[in-house]
C-alpha cells in the first residue's frame, strides 16, 4: 500500500482500500485457543486467556480498521467534488 496525502481521486482512494476491502474479519471473531490440557497449570491458562483476549482485540481492531478505510472512497468524491466546483468558479 503506498503512503502520501488523501487526494480528490476516487481511483486513488479505491485502490488505496484494494488490500483491505478483500479481508473478511467476521470469520475470525469470537475465535479461542483451546490447549489439550491446561487444568492445574497456571502458565498454560494464563497464556490460554491471555491469547484469547488477544484474539478478540486483533479482531476488533481489524473491524475498526476496515470500518474507516470504506470511507476513503466516499471523502474521496467529497473532495474530487469540492475540487471541480472550486475549479469552475476559477474559470470566471
Amino acid at each position: 500500500m503506498s503512503s502520501g496525502k488523501i487526494k480528490s481521486s476516487t481511483v486513488a482512494a479505491t485502490s488505496a482500500i484494494q488490500e483491505l476491502v478483500g479481508i473478511d474479519s467476521s470469520k475470525l471473531r469470537n475465535n479461542q485457543v483451546d490447549f489439550g490440557y491446561t487444568s492445574g497449570i497456571s502458565g498454560m491458562e494464563t497464556a490460554r486467556n491471555t491469547a484469547n483476549t488477544m484474539l478478540q482485540a486483533i479482531s476488533d481492531f481489524s473491524s475498526a480498521v476496515l470500518a474507516q478505510a470504506n470511507k476513503f472512497p466516499g471523502l474521496a468524491q467529497k473532495i474530487e467534488k469540492r475540487d471541480i466546483e472550486a475549479a469552475k468558479r476559477w474559470e470566471k
